[in-house]
């Protein structure tokens, strides 16, 4: 994206060009940028695919029913008439993403944060069960049977990525089957809840220690919201402030010896796919160079958490 594109957004939007434009490296979909006026700043989202931003445009009116803070959208265009690219901008959240200031967070501040998190849960969960399982985009809803059919495809899509890049290895594989393979009882009587599932180390703001919103609403869930406790689990895995937090919203929700373990195996089914991750290039955020130091830490994670649930 060159700054004379956004120079020109900005001035057709608001008649005049901003002062200053930061790029934001957080998320491998969309570019993100925030962009400052005189006297206001906003974030400005682009994507050449209307579908990769359109959710926030259809989910806004859900989040605000359920009373659950967002940015708000000022401007939009997804037509590409005049530019190559589909866009928001939006009011901006004040604070930074929970990964970037967790540890300096005190028990206190860590714990008030779990418990917005864990009433965003109950909210959703209040919402009735769905009749089929997927993820809901802006433009596109998926219809699966049940959470198993979502699971094994993602099982594929590892292997896909792993033939172009290797960074899955023989133990890894093997615990990806055994734990599939263990709990596809589970996988098939699950009932689909609408859940919001990226809310695990990113689109958390923290502005003084406290909650102070989510962003990135492009995407929700047909499935086991205690998918998304185990993205949690998998983003904080063995680091100190991060089991505090991860623990409170276990506590909150009240999760019994089972669930725990379900979290537990959702948490090494996201770990491996995050593995697969490595050396595909999504956007200018990501990169085809592996890192095999965040491959072998993520590795270590997994083996930690998969002999928890086998002893």
């Amino acid at each position: 994206m060159h700054k004379q594109d956004i120079d020109k957004v900005c001035k057709i939007e608001f008649q005049e060009f901003p002062q200053k434009i930061i790029r934001k490296t957080v998320g491998i979909c969309n570019e993100v940028f925030e962009v400052k006026f005189r006297n206001k700043s906003y974030i400005l989202r682009i994507n050449k695919e209307k579908n990769y931003l359109y959710g926030t445009h259809k989910f806004f009116p859900l989040f605000q029913k359920l009373k659950i803070k967002t940015p708000r959208i000022i401007a939009e265009n997804y037509s590409k008439n005049k530019f190559a690219f589909c866009y928001q901008f939006l009011s901006k959240i004040q604070g930074k993403d929970l990964g970037l200031v967790i540890h300096k967070l005190s028990e206190k501040n860590l714990k008030s944060i779990a418990i917005e998190i864990s009433n965003i849960f109950d909210k959703f969960n209040q919402i009735p069960s769905k009749k089929d399982f997927g993820g809901i985009s802006g433009l596109n809803e998926e219809k699966y049977n049940s959470l198993s059919e979502i699971i094994l495809n993602h099982k594929q899509t590892i292997l896909d990525r792993n033939e172009k890049t290797g960074v899955i290895d023989q133990l890894l594989l093997k615990i990806l089957n055994e734990v599939i393979d263990t709990h596809q009882d589970y996988f098939l009587e699950v009932k689909a809840k609408l859940y919001y599932d990226d809310i695990s180390s990113k689109n958390i703001m923290i502005h003084h220690g406290k909650f102070n919103g989510l962003v990135d609403l492009d995407f929700l869930m047909k499935g086991d919201y205690l998918e998304a406790i185990g993205r949690i689990m998998a983003s904080w895995y063995g680091n100190k402030h991060g089991e505090i937090y991860i623990n409170e919203i276990m506590k909150l929700q009240k999760l019994d010896d089972n669930q725990k373990k379900i979290v537990k195996v959702y948490a090494i089914l996201n770990l491996i796919y995050w593995i697969s991750e490595e050396g595909i290039k999504f956007n200018s955020n990501s990169s085809e160079v592996i890192n095999w130091n965040k491959v072998r830490s993520k590795k270590r994670q997994v083996l930690g958490l998969f002999d928890e649930i086998k002893n």
